[in-house]
């Protein structure tokens, strides 16, 4: 788990625990305030009172929803962290700082033996895995082009930068 994400989740769930707290702490010092007062604690409630506690379930629903939503939000990164990357990453400096991605799909010759082009996809500003690799799958599938490779710069999708 991310740093970032564990800190988001701890956040959210101080932010409940406040939450439930005060309601209760405000919610105990008006009973005793009541009882002094009268002798007894109240237990109608004025329609101003009902929405407020209509308000705070409201409330209270979100940041469940919100701990819910993070919570699979999570996991969800940590199941992809577990993904090996289709192709290979290879380093490009001598400082073994920067890797890309190269992944290559089709076949180098034809039936004849023969070599066949290579089409060459880069992603430029985002990742090739965004939308130019189902392209370049379909064209493959469909003989337009007989192989394919993509590179991703690094920080993008698979590649990774290392702070050594």
């Amino acid at each position: 788990m991310s740093p970032q994400a564990n800190c988001a989740l701890q956040g959210a769930l101080v932010i409940a625990i406040w939450t439930l707290a005060t309601d209760r702490l405000v919610e105990w010092g008006k009973y005793e305030e009541e009882e002094r007062l009268t002798g007894r604690g109240e237990t109608r409630r004025s329609l101003g009172q009902w929405i407020a506690v209509l308000v705070a379930t409201i409330a209270m629903v979100i940041l469940a929803v919100a701990v819910f939503l993070m919570t699979c939000t999570l996991i969800l990164r940590a199941l992809d962290a577990g993904l090996a990357p289709p192709g290979n990453l290879y380093w490009v400096d001598g400082h073994n700082k920067y890797r890309l991605h190269v992944y290559c799909h089709g076949h180098q010759t034809d039936h004849t033996g023969s070599k066949v082009p290579t089409v060459l996809l880069e992603g430029g500003e985002g990742p090739v895995e965004e939308g130019l690799w189902q392209f370049a799958n379909d064209a493959v599938k469909n003989g337009s082009i007989s192989r394919y490779c993509f590179v991703d710069r690094p920080g993008f999708a698979w590649v990774s930068e290392t702070t050594s």
